[in-house]
This record gives structure tokens, sequence and C-alpha cells, in this order.
């Protein structure tokens, strides 16, 4: 698995380029869906270059359900769940909805740790997909209370020209890249660098974050 690129001599433009792959990502995500196989699956080909490439373990295959040997057919389901509309009623497109989302998480004042962690209750999901590992919303709590513990100022910022959201069957998936920049006074210490980002939400009167991945690359 690696993400999705074009050839390198492609003549294709920056807009067409992102529209395409807009449309493969939705179309991938619909047909993980209707085979019943874990959407951090994308996730995981996300993470990874055109020029790397990524070889599930046996393991990660039956945990994110590429393998269903053991899995009943009347477990599948039956049809296509209805495509996400395309608007909400206040005439904010679900897409914005849903990077608004994100970017209040991201780009939230870091130096209110009680304020963070409270966004974080609200926003996730009982369950969350956790870097590629099923963790409950009391165990992505204590994980996040342990990073603002060692890293006390924090701030972020995404890259517009980075970000993509893809929604279809009553979720949608945004990530993109943010510069960030980290410091622990107290343990003089300081970090900055960039960082990938990814979060698949569930829509709905009440959408909440089901997955969330990333990585560093600088």
């Amino acid at each position: 698995m690696h993400r999705t690129s074009f050839a390198p001599d492609s003549t294709v433009g920056r807009d067409e380029a992102v529209a395409s792959v807009q449309e493969l990502t939705a179309e991938v995500i619909s047909y993980l869906s209707e085979m019943g196989v874990n959407a951090e699956l994308l996730n995981f080909a996300l993470r990874y270059d055109r020029s790397d490439i990524r070889y599930l373990s046996a393991s990660e295959m039956a945990d994110l359900k590429v393998t269903t040997s053991q899995m009943a057919v009347a477990e599948l389901p039956s049809s296509q769940p209805e495509q996400a509309s395309t608007g909400t009623s206040g005439g904010q497109s679900i897409e914005a909805a849903a990077l608004g989302i994100v970017r209040s998480l991201i780009e939230r004042d870091g130096n209110d740790p009680a304020a963070a962690i409270q966004a974080v209750a609200t926003f996730y999901a009982d369950n969350v997909s956790y870097y590629g590992k099923s963790k409950s919303l009391s165990e992505v709590l204590e994980d996040k209370r342990k990073y603002f513990t060692r890293w006390p100022e924090r701030a972020y910022r995404i890259r517009n020209d980075s970000v993509m959201v893809t929604c279809a069957n009553g979720a949608c998936m945004v990530s993109g890249v943010y510069d960030w920049l980290v410091r622990s006074i107290p343990r003089n210490k300081q970090a900055q660098g960039v960082a990938r980002f990814s979060y698949t939400i569930s829509l709905g009167a009440d959408p909440k974050i089901i997955s969330e991945a990333g990585n560093v690359v600088k």
C-alpha cells in the first residue's frame, strides 16, 4: 500500500489532480464500507509515499477485516448506505463542517490544556481507531493528557494547500499537513517540525471522530 500519485511526466494540473484524488478516495471509502473493511486501512496507505510501500501483516489484515474467514455473510451490509448530502441546514457544506472540527482541534490555543481535553471529550466517539489501535475514549483522553503535560505550550498551523476532505457513506476523511512547535519551560525543552494528519468523522446529528492517525515527517 502507498499514497495515490501521478506519473512524473503527467501534465495534469493541480486542481484537476486534487479533484481526481478526491474522487478516487471517495470510491475507495465506498468500497471499504461495502466490503465491511475498517476505514483505517486507507489511513495506512496515506502514510506512505509513492516511493515506499507498506505490507500488512496477517494480524493487521485480520484486525482491519481485510481477511474475513470467520465473518458470516449475514454480518455484511445488505445494501449501500445512503450518500451524505452536500450541504447542511445552515448552508455550510459537510466537507467544510468536517474540516472545521479538525481545525478547531489542531489549531486550538495550546496554552489551555483543560479546554483542549474538553474538546477531545466532546468531538471523539466512545471508541476510536487511534494510530492503528482500537482505543476507548478514556484511553485517548489519558494519552492526550500525558502529551499536554509533557508539552504545556503548543502551536499548530495547518497548511491550507495540503488539506483534502472526502465524504462518502456517512463519514468524512480529513487529511493534510501542519507545522508544529512545542515547548516546556520547566524542562527547558523545545521542538518543532512538520506532521501529517488524518481524521475520519462519522456524520449525523452529533458528528464524532472515529479515527485519528498521522506521523511526523520533519
